[in-house]
């Protein structure tokens, strides 16, 4: 009976290729430097597992000195596969938050992972919404009395809010997860 092997992550590859890049030797000193839990990169370069807790990808950029979203990316700048870490996303992508409009839910300089494959409006939430000049995250409601969507910022110290038809509403993606350090 043939040994089934393991598959490793994008993941897995991208800081595999990064951890020898920086000229570490052994994977178990590079985890003990990172200060992650032993064995956890191991097992991502492995194939027994597809990614890391937040945290630990936080300790493995710094250690690596790149931002977590350069981690998260491979080496053309496109988003790292992230299905692993949100099964149900169609084309989960990462951005990262440059305004504080919608602080405190997302915070400046936070990263979100946004899926990108959801065009439609699916339930209130925060969306990636495109406008006249460019891409904005909003908060989007829908009032079935009016039949109109509601769309907001949540820092308060900004007037904004408006109610559109939905031909009007050009929703880019759907934000279905924050990084924010802490």
């Amino acid at each position: 009976m043939a040994k089934k092997t393991k598959t490793v992550s994008p993941l897995g590859k991208r800081i595999q290729a990064l951890i020898r890049a920086a000229n570490y030797d052994y994977i178990k000193e590079f985890e003990r430097i990172a200060g992650v839990r032993p064995d956890s990169i191991r097992r991502l370069l492995g194939g027994y597992t597809k990614s890391l807790p937040a945290p630990e990808l936080s300790k493995v950029a710094a250690t690596l000195k790149m931002s977590v979203e350069e981690l998260l990316s491979d080496s053309d700048g496109e988003s790292v596969v992230l299905n692993n870490i949100v099964p149900e996303a169609k084309d989960p992508r990462w951005q990262k938050i440059r305004s504080d409009e919608m602080s405190p839910t997302l915070p400046l300089g936070s990263f979100v992972v946004v899926d990108m494959g959801a065009k439609e409006f699916v339930a209130a939430g925060v969306y990636l919404i495109g406008t006249p000049s460019a891409s904005a995250f909003r908060r989007v409601s829908y009032d079935p009395i009016t039949g109109l969507y509601h769309v907001d910022v949540d820092n308060k110290q900004y007037s904004y809010g408006q109610d559109i038809k939905a031909e009007e509403l050009k929703i880019e993606g759907r934000v279905i997860g924050i990084f924010c350090n802490i």
